[in-house]
């Protein structure tokens, strides 16, 4: 005989169950939930294919886990949270099924059976069985009585598990990384970022020392990389040292190509934005807390170098031993996409192609397109582009009236500032860096003039010598009147009154 009865809940206001009742459907239901797992790994199960389909942050303020032991000392755990309605009940039994657990549903220390496809309105007990435990569950196929013996916070269960390796072929498409580096090689990699112009920021972060025979505290230099190119990321991954992570929010993140077992993305409310937490693919956590202020990589790179070995003494004796370290640029390749096309320089030999083009180009792009003319070449400068003139070989303005040409760069790369301070004789002329390493050309500003004016032939006109042509006025006819008849036109010169009809003839001596 079993100690089970299962009764429909429909109409139905008393149960022996404590802290059951009917709900608005007539699904019996307690305050809590309850679901009863055999393992650890059946309760990551059931956390991982819940915040895959749903949001964790719904459950987490209920949500308590804890190790239990029954009077036989098997350890099971216990996962409760508020039952708020029997939907939510309804989707947190569909997965805890399949992840191999039972569910309950009570309110203090006894729970009861949920609902299923047998018993579609719930369970009630037969008896209630009193026992020294901290929580009965009643199922219909067995009772057991357990007691507490730790409680498992659900932030330490997310920070001990180890992420596990992607396949190869799923690629990361973010388009933002986080990157840890150790101190020996995070100042290099500071200027690595800002020679080809990634939009980075970097901090180091510190930890006291693990135990009392290390002195001096952890660092370790914090990237925020955007809009990383591929071969940077595909690099930093290659250096010993460094950890790229793919950040899943604003304040965490896991190592690129490893995934953790639980959605972090549906439990966001567990990383405070005051702190960065990332998980390394071998297990390892780098929490930082607080999180220390960012830097641009810019700011932290000088280009001007100086060496200072002065000792007090050779300062007494007037001897300067400062000596200065200078770097000079270069042009170098570079594959970021061309920018700013604002000039091109044409050889000499292609004047004619571009007096032809002149026939084709539109009258907005001659108004706009200055033109300087050179011995060997022509320079072709327009504020809004060149992209309309093929010819010659394409610049890009990288500051104020200096260009460079497409598929170069400047090294070590410096700001637009600074390039202005260095040729700062120069300002107000056009400053063009050649590719075959030769001094940068400088063109005048006044050599350049609108492109219609530069090409176009001066126009001379021939003279006619004409006279006017004689003018003379006709004589107009002179007319009289006469006294008033019937016809007063008739008669006047220049009628013809033949055929008339000499009886309409009145008063022929009308006015002439």
């Amino acid at each position: 005989m079993t100690s089970f009865l299962e009764r429909a809940a429909l109409h139905q206001t008393r149960f022996r169950t404590p802290g059951v009742h009917p709900d608005a459907r007539g699904v019996v239901l307690g305050q809590k939930g309850l679901v009863l797992f055999p393992s650890l790994d059946r309760v990551v199960a059931f956390f991982r294919a819940y915040g895959d389909e749903g949001s964790l942050d719904e459950i987490l303020p209920s949500l308590v886990i804890q190790r239990v032991v029954s009077a036989l000392k098997t350890r099971e755990i216990v996962v409760t949270l508020a039952a708020e309605s029997s939907y939510r009940m309804d989707r947190v039994a569909a997965v805890a099924r399949l992840a191999g657990g039972d569910v309950f549903t009570g309110t203090q220390r006894h729970f009861v059976k949920y609902r299923d496809a047998t018993s579609p309105l719930g369970y009630d007990i037969a008896e209630v069985v009193e026992a020294k435990a901290d929580l009965v569950v009643h199922h219909d196929a067995y009772r057991q009585a357990y007691n507490v013996e730790r409680e498992v916070p659900f932030r330490d269960l997310v920070l001990k598990l180890s992420p596990y390796r992607l396949p190869p072929t799923e690629r990361s498409s973010a388009n933002r990384f986080f990157a840890t580096a150790e101190t020996g090689i995070g100042h290099a990699l500071v200027g690595y970022l800002f020679r080809w112009r990634s939009k980075a920021r970097v901090a180091i972060a510190e930890w006291p020392s693990a135990s009392a025979f290390d002195e001096r505290p952890r660092r370790l230099h914090l990237f925020d990389i955007e809009d990383a190119a591929p071969r940077i990321v595909t690099l930093l991954r290659s250096l010993p040292g460094v950890t790229v992570f793919e950040p899943l929010g604003r304040s965490f993140g896991v190592e690129l190509g490893f995934k953790h077992p639980i959605s972090l993305e549906s439990c966001q409310s567990l990383f405070p934005e005051s702190t960065l937490t990332l998980f390394r693919g071998d297990g390892q956590v780098v929490s930082v807390d607080p999180l220390p202020p960012f830097a641009p990589v810019r700011t932290l790179v000088r280009t001007p170098m100086s060496v200072d070995g002065a000792t007090e003494a050779q300062a007494a004796e007037g001897i300067g031993t400062t000596e200065s370290v200078t770097v000079p640029l270069r042009l170098a390749p570079t594959i970021q996409p061309a920018r700013n096309v604002l000039a091109t320089v044409i050889p000499a030999s292609q004047r004619e192609f571009l007096a032809k083009l002149l026939y084709v180009m539109p009258p907005r792009a001659l108004e706009s397109v200055q033109l300087a003319v050179g011995r060997e070449s022509l320079y072709l400068v327009d504020p809004n582009g060149v992209d309309g003139v093929p010819l010659g070989r394409f610049f890009c303005e990288v500051a104020h009236r200096i260009y460079v040409p497409t598929g170069m760069t400047l090294v070590p790369a410096v700001q637009p500032a600074v390039l202005e301070d260095m040729l700062a004789s120069q300002r107000g002329n056009h400053i063009f860096f050649e590719a075959d390493g030769a001094p940068p050309r400088v063109v005048p500003s006044q050599a350049f003039s609108p492109l219609s004016r530069s090409i176009l032939r001066e126009l001379a006109g021939v003279v006619v010598h004409a006279d006017m042509p004689g003018r003379e006025d006709p004589a107009l006819p002179l007319l009289s009147y006469g006294p008033e008849l019937r016809f007063p036109l008739w008669g006047a010169p220049g009628r013809e009154e033949t055929n008339a009809d000499p009886a309409l003839k009145l008063g022929s001596g009308g006015s002439r």
